[in-house]
């Protein structure tokens, strides 16, 4: 008999079987039919690579760690705890986490410490489309699922290299562009997936805004547009209008350093085609312009009345259970069921839910994470909770981070020794994929049911567990009664009842499924204050630079590579980092393939081996997971998401 569960990489969520020590795709799962990439096929020989197996403790990070008992670490997390203002203390979670987990540790952190002082990794990587959508939509969630892709007959792919990150998901819009199917990848860097597509528009990083803005431009010049469609259904129309004709393409060309021509295809693909998705990706997410980059492409859907049966703006999830996390409120604004701290109703009614005194759950969004990362190094944060993620090499600036990290009581809770773990004072053994249930949410809103296979080494819990435990240690054990994860799913679906994400008919046994109808907004009505879509100005902000580093993932490796680089089978070729770059610019700088450079900016310098490929002209790329590649991002963040600008990094290059 196989155990089934969601693979834990990227968020396409494909079901897989784990059966006589080996990994196949599940063929009766709708993410994937069977497919599968090659990462999770390698699971199975990592699970025990590097664990953490022991509670570790030390008081002085210079001093070596000492194994301890549970009781013991759950004493030293209540004085802490107690010991240190509430507002001192802060909590990071992690998109890779089980729903379960997730909720309990919400429900701990914002119900009964009262903080809103919590934040997930998918700040750095969903914030933004979140935003976006809320935005224009009234509330999270893509509008379409995967099954859209089998009849759509022209994709956008802006800001993804799907090929690698997504590649079940783009086997799929292969299958379709064999039958006739147009694809369309926007990228400075000539990826997989550009080299697969009918068409790339080779843009300068960072002028999303204007192309879009541009086609926007066309669509309403050549009378392109739907009228009856955005006069039934959107607002702000004519504001969107009146700033897209700042960028028409003759002037948007420049800017974007793409053809007049491209930007016409483009917008004739809006405008023509029997049904468009657009996806999108890092490239518009991970920028400070990025919420006005993702409400930029979404106008051409409004515009054009490119919604279920005429197309899509489907943004992709970066991590396995990111869409789990959101429906849960994991961000420090949020709370269970798509609700926001800062509503007044949404508060009273999860404060009644918990069993809490009114006034509990604080109206004001805690920090984000980079903010929280300032507020250490002040001495307002004096303790950090850091729940399977790794700050140590994901976050911007680090640098700074890596001096945040060495002055608070850092805990560091996790299935494996990462980078983090140095500057840890306490280390929790967590037990992952496989070595425990719960529910994850792929990108399309479809729950998995991950079964448990595997016992978890040594003395490694359940992350919703070890929370528990430490609230009965603290006395509130009649809010925490789990004896098991299907205890805590049970409970954490009654507050999705009557809402967008509503799971409160599920159970385990029926899992997969889908929330929503396929179309989420099948009948054109948006959860927004009149009921209709809007649309929005998008400015766009030039800044000049002689290089621009891109980061970004490679394609057998995930993230930090804290399992799968513990593949010797995924590690070939993606042994050491490495800096892409044009065979012109290498040129120029009179720099070989191989070559180690210094590459440098205002906030680090790192060295890196020069690899040469199709970038354009005056880009980098360097992939972020490992060589300390994010000591040279700054702090800037988009204005509305605060998700950090990880794809605009002004460098220098020279031989060392």
């Amino acid at each position: 008999m196989s155990a089934k569960f969601q693979c834990p990489y990227c968020g396409v969520g494909c079901g897989l079987l784990m059966g006589e020590g080996r990994v196949r795709g599940d063929k009766d799962h709708p993410a994937n039919f069977g497919d599968v990439c090659k990462k999770p096929l390698y699971y199975p020989k990592v699970m025990n690579k590097g664990r953490l197996l022991k509670p570790m403790y030390r008081e002085d990070k210079k001093e070596p760690f000492v194994e301890i008992d549970w009781g013991t670490a759950y004493e030293i997390l209540r004085q802490k705890l107690t010991e240190i203002e509430r507002e001192g203390l802060y909590f990071y979670v992690s998109g890779q986490l089980m729903t379960e987990d997730i909720y309990v540790i919400n429900k701990f952190v914002k119900g009964f410490l009262g903080i809103n002082n919590i934040d997930a990794n998918s700040r750095l990587c969903m914030a933004t489309p979140v935003v976006a959508y809320k935005l224009a939509f009234g509330s999270d969630g893509p509008p379409c699922t995967y099954e859209d892709v089998d009849d759509t007959d022209a994709f956008v792919f802006a800001g993804s290299n799907a090929a690698w990150t997504h590649p079940v998901l783009f086997k799929r819009v292969l299958k379709r562009k064999n039958e006739g199917a147009k694809v369309v990848v926007i990228d400075p860097i000539r990826t997989e997936t550009a080299r697969k597509a009918d068409i790339q528009i080779q843009l300068r990083a960072g002028t999303d805004i204007v192309l879009f803005n541009s086609v926007l431009y066309i669509l309403y010049r050549e009378g392109w547009i739907n009228k009856q469609f955005i006069e039934q259904y959107v607002e702000g129309f004519e504001d969107a209008i009146a700033e897209c004709i700042n960028h028409p393409p003759e002037v948007a060309s420049k800017i974007c350093d793409v053809e007049v021509r491209d930007i016409y295809k483009l917008a004739e693909l809006y405008a023509f085609s029997k049904k468009l998705i657009s996806f999108w990706c890092q490239g518009l997410n991970q920028s400070s312009q990025g919420t006005y980059a993702n409400l930029a492409l979404i106008n051409l859907h409004l515009a054009t009345g490119r919604l279920n049966d005429k197309g899509c703006p489907f943004s992709l999830t970066g991590q396995p259970n990111a869409m789990g996390g959101r429906e849960m409120g994991y961000l420090s604004n949020g709370l269970p069921g798509y609700r926001d701290v800062r509503n007044e109703e949404d508060r009273t009614f999860v404060e009644s839910f918990w069993g809490l005194e009114k006034g509990t759950i604080k109206a004001q969004p805690g920090p984000t994470i980079t903010e929280a990362i300032d507020l250490m190094l002040d001495g307002k944060i004096k303790f950090l909770w850091v729940v399977c993620t790794n700050p140590a090499l994901t976050l911007p600036n680090l640098n700074k981070v890596k001096k945040a990290l060495e002055k608070v009581f850092l805990v560091v809770q996790d299935a494996y020794w990462n980078e983090a773990c140095s500057f840890a004072n306490l280390l929790l053994p967590a037990a992952q994929m496989g070595e425990k249930e719960g529910v994850m949410t792929g990108s399309d809103r479809t729950l998995t049911f991950c079964e448990k296979f595997s016992e978890p080494p040594g003395f490694a819990k359940p992350d919703w567990q070890i929370f528990k435990e430490l609230a009965h240690h603290l006395g509130f054990e009649k809010y925490f009664p789990y004896e098991n994860s299907k205890d805590v799913f049970e409970e954490l679906k009654e507050l999705t009842e009557g809402r967008l994400c509503d799971i409160s008919s599920y159970s385990y046994d029926v899992l997969p499924k889908r929330w929503g109808r396929g179309w989420l907004y099948w009948d054109l009505k948006f959860p927004t204050d009149n009921g209709r879509a809007k649309m929005y100005p998008t400015p766009y902000k030039h800044r000049p630079a002689k290089f621009i580093l891109i980061t970004g993932r490679t394609k057998n490796q995930w993230h930090t590579m804290t399992r799968t680089g513990k593949s010797e089978e995924l590690l070939k070729g993606e042994e050491e980092p490495f800096l892409l770059m044009s065979q012109e610019d290498a040129l120029a700088l009179g720099v070989s393939e191989d070559d180690v450079v210094e590459v440098s900016s205002d906030k680090g310098k790192v060295q890196l081996r020069v690899r040469l490929g199709d970038v354009k002209r005056g880009h980098l790329f360097a992939p972020f997971g490992y060589g300390g590649v994010n000591a040279l991002i700054g702090d800037e963040s988009d204005p509305f998401s605060k998700e950090p600008e990880l794809k605009f990094i002004e460098v220098e290059v020279k031989m060392p």
